[in-house]
């Protein structure tokens, strides 16, 4: 299977190699597949595409000149074996036939969904906020819930308008308490029986127990992460199999690899040499199973904070992080920040000093705050540039950003780093 994007250090959904996952009450066991892959059964090469490649594969399996080992995709119907059962449902994706897809979401369930999708609800973060700009499904979006109290109206404007001009329903307030009445009806009124969701831990739309309604009403619910580099595209290479929109995520795909492709060219030598530490929240300190980890390793910097949790809660009176091993130039600490917004909170910024003072990056004046908001690429960019100043030319991270805007989002805006990230006056 081929990598989408060359510089990821390759990393598999499952680890074990007795790890198991159930289908139909069924136990089978969990293939391994690298970031980027759309996993979706039937997409026997592992691309974004579920196409007469994927039957050619099958019936090279068939006629054993291939194994479903080196191809775990190609059971489409998960029975263990590939035969004309599984090119019958190729066959019927390809023709927009009725059909049921399994996906393999990102917390290695097995997801039937019906297919072709005519209307779909979506719930997004920040993460999966602006590559819905990369689907472009907005004609598709019938009911929508962003974790944010408003749409952002510059990079959500396609959903945003939909919700001003009521084409869209809004079905719920950062993405919590759940109208179902309004759920109903659109699966009713609008034919609506999917709906895609960035799987964080912060909503409870898609909890499990409400997921469980959702399936009984008769909605397909898939949890995809967004946030973690190739993840990001895993999920996209889903969302555009189950969506018809392949071609987007396939250009997208290579934009991204290009962009990353050129941080680690213009670093060089010096990539994975500086230290940082990061947060996403005021009291949340990134650990080495954060996506917010995998980003600072993308724009060639590597995080001090050796702990293996995800996040470490910090409490006013800590010190443990003012340890020598923790002393690192850089600290990068993250807010939320909207296109439409005015700038950062200072109440946000004097949280983090009150927390941060004594750590030498605050007293040597290289904090930078950053938006949780925008594209993950664009955070890669800005990680990149204030590490490695020398390396990048002045704007690195701006006209990165900018490029991102002209080709992604659908309504004019001239970015303003100051909404972006922005070095803290510490003093």
């Amino acid at each position: 299977m081929i990598a989408i994007v060359a510089v990821i250090v390759v990393a598999v959904v499952a680890v074990a190699a007795l790890a198991i996952f159930m289908n139909n009450g069924k136990e089978a066991p969990l293939p391994e597949f690298e970031e980027g892959t759309g996993t979706v059964y039937g997409n026997s090469d592992g691309n974004c595409y579920i196409n007469e490649t994927d039957k050619e594969i099958m019936k090279r399996i068939m006629d054993g000149k291939a194994s479903l080992k080196d191809y775990p995709l190609a059971d489409a119907n998960l029975d263990g074996k590939v035969d004309d059962a599984d090119i019958a449902i190729v066959d019927k994706y390809i023709k927009k036939e009725p059909c049921t897809l399994k996906v393999l979401d990102s917390e290695e369930k097995v997801i039937d969904v019906a297919y072709p999708i005519s209307n779909i609800i979506v719930l997004c973060g920040s993460n999966l906020a602006p590559l819905m700009n990369v689907l472009d499904v907005s004609d598709k979006i019938v009911g929508a819930a962003y974790t944010s109290e408003k749409f952002d109206p510059i990079r959500d404007y396609p959903v945003a308008t939909g919700v001003e001009n009521g084409t869209i329903k809004q079905i719920t307030t950062k993405g919590t308490a759940a109208d179902f009445n309004i759920i109903t009806d659109l699966k009713d009124n609008k034919d609506c029986h999917f709906m895609m969701t960035e799987l964080s831990s912060m909503y409870d739309l898609d909890s499990d127990d409400n997921v469980k309604v959702l399936n009984t009403m008769g909605i397909d619910v898939v949890r995809m992460e967004a946030r973690d580099p190739g993840q990001d595209l895993r999920s996209l290479a889903v969302f555009g199999i189950l969506l018809d929109k392949s071609s987007n995520v396939e250009a997208y795909q290579k934009y991204i690899k290009g962009v990353y492709d050129d941080i680690e060219k213009k670093i060089g030598s010096k990539f994975g040499s500086t230290g940082v530490l990061i947060t996403s929240l005021t009291s949340n300190m990134s650990g080495q199973g954060s996506g917010y980890t995998t980003m600072i390793e993308m724009a060639g910097g590597y995080n001090a904070l050796d702990m293996e949790e995800s996040s470490i809660k910090i409490n006013s009176g800590d010190t443990w992080f003012l340890d020598p091993k923790y002393a690192v130039d850089i600290m990068f600490v993250g807010a939320s920040c909207g296109y439409s917004d005015s700038g950062f909170k200072e109440a946000n910024i004097t949280s983090y000093k009150n927390l941060y003072k004594d750590h030498n990056a605050w007293t040597n004046g290289d904090v930078n705050i950053y938006s949780t908001s925008i594209p993950v690429v664009v955070r890669v960019a800005y990680y990149a540039e204030a590490m490695y100043p020398d390396c990048f030319e002045e704007g690195f991270g701006h006209n990165l950003h900018q490029e991102y805007v002209n080709k992604f989002f659908k309504t004019t805006y001239e970015v303003n780093d100051d909404l972006c990230m922005k070095k803290i006056n510490v003093d």
